[in-house]
């Protein structure tokens, strides 16, 4: 993947240098897009390619892509605006579908007073989009031949044939109308392998209604494209869109924006706006004018406006693990230790909430601070491992919904006797991450957490 984000950077920056451009690195500010709903793990492995890739730490900004998508929609000229249900006008509701190739993700959100938006229902997405399509599409290419000869055949063709026989069917079923009459037969190019086994009746077409073979070519009724490949697809994306609008949030949210690559097919288009019709009367789903950039465009003016999403809903529970005294009412007893400097009993593995799920996050602002003691006298190191939780209300760390993102070292400075050591905590959500900052209120010294998330491989 670094490789891969070097690739598009060293593009950018030598286009325009051949422009007559000069790019000062350190001045430069990359946005790099994301699913919505990818976890915090997913985004921190994207932002550590994005690094290996030679984008410094503090001129990286992450995106997710239905966000960006929406503040596109925001900046559209003011006619196409208007022609959207007056797109943007203060108090509106509105949701943003980004229907990509392999995923669909949703932004729900609300046009405050000041122009800026805040998130109103949690994200929703699904591992949906063109991609399920193609693998449908191949599935019954499979299907259509005699026994099992056709595997060695389709075995003998190299990743760049399949990869090109895919990429000719993308561009096509993009393409098909929602109004093109049964029987319409369109050409897909076939792999050399394949098409000298087919002429050499080596393997053998069984079911011709919707795959013919002539020539060079694969020709396929356009019908087996919209009812039979489309169809489910469409389903499970409308069934995310509707748990959104189901949500008590939206309730008056009467604008549906469908963008992204997937949303350029009229097939995608009709389906979802006859489903939420159905049920959503009233509710109008648009398509901006190129969809397939929305992401992109919107994804620099993110770039020039971090801000402008004022609020967004948390997707987990934080907190940091500690230990508080024992209470008996309260506390596991299987947890009790004794601290034998005071005697006292304390309770392990504590959950100390800091930012809940489902709470909704003003972004910059930092969540109330929380005071963190060492337990022994002469100590001078302190740990905080920082954990989330799919909980709402975690009790303990080790709980099977629990898991460690990482940890803040303190060292203590001013390590004399009549010094008291304390540490203050605060979580704060600069945009689609989450910084977790502690301050040794001795020295005044700052620590920033480092965040592991130990299941990325």
């Amino acid at each position: 993947m670094s490789l891969f984000i070097k690739a598009l950077k060293d593009h950018c920056l030598k286009k325009l240098q051949t422009q007559g451009m000069t790019v000062e690195m350190n001045k430069t500010l990359f946005v790099v897009t994301v699913p919505a709903i990818w976890t915090d793990e997913a985004k921190k492995f994207m932002r550590d390619a994005s690094i290996a890739a030679g984008i410094g730490n503090k001129n990286l900004l992450l995106a997710l892509e239905p966000d960006a998508a929406a503040i596109y929609c925001l900046n559209l000229p003011e006619g196409e605006r208007q022609d959207m249900n007056d797109l943007g006008m203060k108090g509106q509701k509105f949701l943003v579908a980004d229907l990509g190739g392999g995923t669909a993700d949703l932004f729900a959100v609300e046009v405050e007073e000041s122009g800026f938006v805040r998130e109103i229902c949690p994200p929703l997405g699904d591992p949906v989009g063109g991609q399920n399509i193609n693998r449908a599409f191949l599935q019954i290419c499979y299907d259509s031949f005699e026994g099992d000869d056709w595997a060695k055949t389709f075995g003998k063709a190299t990743p760049v044939e399949m990869w090109k026989m895919e990429a000719d069917f993308e561009k096509k079923k993009v393409a098909i109308g929602s109004d093109d009459p049964d029987g319409e037969m369109i050409d897909l190019e076939i792999p050399s392998s394949i098409r000298e086994s087919l002429h050499k009746q080596s393997v053998k077409l069984k079911d011709t209604r919707y795959i013919a073979l002539q020539d060079r070519e694969f020709m396929f009724n356009s019908e087996l494209i919209r009812k039979n490949l489309f169809q489910e697809t469409c389903k499970i994306i409308y069934g995310t869109i509707k748990k959104v609008l189901d949500e008590p949030e939206a309730n008056g949210l009467k604008t549906v924006v469908l963008v992204g690559g997937f949303a350029e097919s009229p097939i995608v288009v009709e389906n979802i706006r006859k489903m939420i019709a159905n049920d959503f009367q009233g509710t109008k789903v648009f398509i901006p004018s190129s969809p397939f950039k929305a992401v992109l465009n919107g994804a620099v003016l993110f770039g020039h406006d971090p801000m402008i999403i004022k609020s967004r809903i948390s997707r987990e529970t934080y907190g940091i693990e500690t230990n508080v005294k024992f209470d008996p009412n309260i506390h596991d007893e299987q947890k009790k230790w004794n601290l034998e400097s005071t005697g006292e009993d304390y309770c392990k593995d504590v959950f100390d909430l800091h930012v809940r799920k489902g709470q909704s996050v003003v972004l910059g602002s930092s969540q109330p601070v929380q005071k963190y003691n060492p337990m022994y006298e002469h100590q001078t190191r302190l740990r905080l491992p920082i954990y989330k939780s799919s909980s709402i209300n975690p009790k303990y760390t080790d709980e099977v919904e629990c898991e460690k993102l990482g940890e803040i070292i303190v060292d203590f400075e001013n390590t004399t006797e009549d010094t008291e050591k304390s540490v203050d905590v605060t979580m704060i959500y600069g945009g689609t991450e989450l910084s977790v900052i502690a301050k040794d209120n001795a020295s005044g010294k700052e620590y920033k957490a480092d965040m592991t998330f130990n299941n990325v491989e």
